[in-house]
């Protein structure tokens, strides 16, 4: 083991102790515990929805409001009659317990006659609402005290098999997660409804067997796990039902249980709540809940479940927790001090998705591993591991790049940094895009200034130049006084290469606009381009002597890109590209066509075109132009220069500016005028640079 190696280990290890110790105190005070509390609940979702199998629900809803409402009017309005043949309804069908989730507290005078329904079938728990909070100081088993127990009249009260309260309680985010078993107004204690549901479905006497422990309830016959504030974790199902979508629950419409209409076997031997599934009221947002809510009688529904089927979750120990902080600290520092770091990250990312997945299988099974420290114990060493390594251990690294970025263009001094053996003498024959810019009008603009001035000038243009080129992943190959070189498809591969040198070529016209603007601000002349990409084979490599290398391309596609730079005065245009650049970069852009050339130093003819902007970027009067221009290249072409002048007049007057369209009304009338032999084949032969 080397000596930096060492001492890398030893620095992640005491960074990695560092994290642990801080978190450690943080899971000891209970830090971020709405945090963990919010993290828990993506692992609902990644559970199946599973049926309930002792719980229906009876739900008023809107079928039932517009069933009952020309006779009985408004909800609040409705016989208490209804409720008591409810009642009967269900104990004819062999339902063995019913909840209710509807108040009777106000006397009315059909109580006797719900009193007698409910006594007749001996299985109906009625509902009680604690009011009154007060200071939240739980006590083993109980969660808060309140002042006053709101509950049925005196007659439906002595009539119930058995009472429990309905209070549905939230996190601090509003969200439901949990349900107390117990709540206290002075004297009396009363049990949860959902307790009292269960122990009366068992046939157990009592709902409180003993007293509570400090983290169990004893009820129901089971022993019910709570947390500090004697609520315990309801294990939803799954996503809020409707008689429409289905769900976790059954819900039968209470208009169907009156007029009997619903399946008997559906309540046969079953718990049943009866509630409000109106939306909109009584509704709560749970794990499980995404764009609909849950009514409060199917949260009730779900704490049920979660008794009587003992699914309940119980959370990882603080020491279990602790002890993964430690060691996700660890693990983390040693995975950045023994690879690098693409291999600490996957390992980190690994390791994350693991933890994730055991979680999962955890939860399943009724454990719930804490989703915040662990991970972050595994992120922040980490992050401090490699703060370390980036900070000191590859500072010189970056010295010499930002030494090297000076004399190469950026993606050239990785490419060489990554193996330096790159930097022999050599080349290959690879198919590329090159392109040449040229200022015009800056040969007289030097007469005009001050060299410190020029420089400057010069000094603006080209920052703003290759920033460019750069941006598009470039490599800029040399500045030729006033002229930049760059090319595209070397030392890696760029597939779209002729793509990119189009980009780029548009973009520093547009900078140059913004420059120029800039400039007669200050008083200074405006400045314009002239711009020239070509595609095709050419050698590209380290030339020049074995003391001072060059990174740079060689052959006639290079040569003929400098040629089509110089054709922008012929035509009056800023951008004139090859036909083969045409080709690679496809339907990306808008082009015209210009001329078939025959540049200097080059005999075989190459047709060259005009780019005018990204694809769909043309506003309709240039396209509706430019059209119109084609069609006078046309006639051009075919010796129909009469036609062609008329035209290309037309267009003349409307945009005087464009250069193309006045050459090519020159040249009509020159041809027209003195007609060419018969062999002419259009082909332009340029005679300058």
């Amino acid at each position: 083991m080397t000596r930096s190696t060492k001492r890398r280990l030893l620095v992640s290890g005491g960074l990695a102790l560092a994290v642990a110790l801080l978190l450690t105190a943080a899971c000891r005070l209970a830090f971020f515990s709405t945090a963990h509390i919010q993290s828990t609940d993506f692992l609902f979702a990644s559970q199946g929805a599973e049926p309930a199998q002792a719980t229906v629900i009876v739900g008023i809803d809107q079928r039932s409001y517009r069933a009952l409402l020309p006779q009985y009017g408004p909800l609040v309005n409705w016989p208490r009659t209804l409720y008591a043949q409810a009642v009967d309804r269900l104990h004819e069908a062999g339902a063995r317990v019913v909840a209710f989730d509807i108040f009777f507290d106000a006397p009315r005078p059909e109580d006797p006659e719900v009193a007698a329904a409910i006594r007749r079938a001996g299985i109906v728990i009625t509902p009680v609402e604690a009011q009154g909070p007060k200071d939240l100081a739980p006590r083993p088993g109980v969660a808060q005290e309140f002042d006053v127990f709101v509950r049925p009249t005196a007659a439906i009260r002595e009539a119930a098999a058995g009472e429990g309260f309905v209070n549905v309680t939230t996190d601090q985010d509003t969200v439901v997660r949990s349900l107390p078993l117990q709540l206290t107004a002075g004297p009396d204690v009363v049990p949860a409804l959902a307790l009292t549901a269960v122990a009366r479905f068992v046939r157990r006497s009592g709902v409180i067997d003993e007293p509570a422990a400090s983290a169990l309830v004893f009820g129901a016959g089971r022993a019910v796990p709570v947390g500090p504030t004697g609520s315990m974790v309801i294990n939803f199902l799954g996503a809020p039902s409707s008689p429409e979508r289905g769900g976790a629950f059954t819900i039968l419409p209470f208009a169907a249980v009156l007029d009997g209409s619903f399946d008997p076997t559906l309540v046969r031997d079953k718990i049943v709540l009866i509630g409000l599934t109106i939306r909109g009221v009584d509704e709560f947002a749970t794990p499980t809940t995404a764009e609909t809510r849950m009514w409060g009688v199917e949260v009730l529904a779900n704490a049920v479940e979660t008794i009587l089927s003992r699914r309940f979750l119980i959370p990882a120990s603080v020491e279990t927790t602790i002890a993964l902080i430690v060691a996700f600290a660890f693990l983390a520092s040693l995975l950045v001090a023994a690879g690098g770091p693409r291999h600490a990250a996957v390992g980190v990312i690994g390791v994350l998705g693991l933890y994730g997945v055991t979680a999962g299988f955890l939860f399943d099974n009724g454990i719930v591993l804490n989703l915040v420290y662990p991970p972050a114990a595994l992120l922040l060493s980490f992050a401090a591991a490699m703060v370390y390594r980036v900070a000191f251990e590859q500072a010189e690294q970056k010295m010499i790049r930002s030494v090297m970025a000076r004399y190469l263009s950026p993606s050239v001094s990785h490419w060489a940094l990554q193996d330096p053996e790159r930097l022999k003498l050599g080349g290959e024959t690879r198919t590329m895009t090159v392109l040449f810019s040229d200022l015009r009008g800056f040969t007289t603009r030097a007469h005009a200034l001050e060299p410190q001035a020029l420089v400057a000038l010069l000094n603006e243009y080209m920052t703003a130049m290759t920033e460019i080129v750069f941006r598009h992943d470039g490599v800029l190959d040399k500045y030729i006084g006033d002229a930049i070189m760059a090319f595209w498809n070397a030392p890696m591969d760029q597939p779209d290469h002729a793509r990119r040198a189009c980009l780029t070529a548009l973009d520093m016209i547009a900078r140059l606009r913004s420059l120029n603007a800039d400039w007669e601000q200050r008083g200074l002349r405006s400045l314009d381009l002239g711009i020239g990409i070509n595609t095709g084979p050419m050698v590209v490599g380290n030339m020049g002597s074995r003391d001072r290398l060059a990174y740079t391309v060689m052959g006639d596609t290079v040569n003929v890109a400098s040629r089509l730079e110089g054709l922008n005065k012929e035509y009056g245009t800023r951008l004139v590209i090859g036909e083969a650049v045409k080709a690679e970069a496809g339907d990306a852009f808008v082009y015209r066509f210009l001329d078939v050339v025959a540049v200097k130093g080059r005999q075989e003819p190459l047709a060259v075109y005009e780019v005018l902007g990204p694809a769909g970027a043309l506003e309709p009067a240039r396209a509706a132009f430019v059209a119109a221009y084609e069609q006078g290249i046309a006639l051009y072409r075919s010796r129909r220069w009469a036609e062609a002048t008329a035209l290309f007049e037309t267009l003349q007057a409307d945009r005087p500016e464009d250069g193309p369209n006045s050459l090519y009304l020159r040249r009509s009338r020159a041809l027209l005028a003195s007609p060419p032999p018969e062999d002419w084949n259009g082909v332009y032969v340029a005679t300058q640079k």
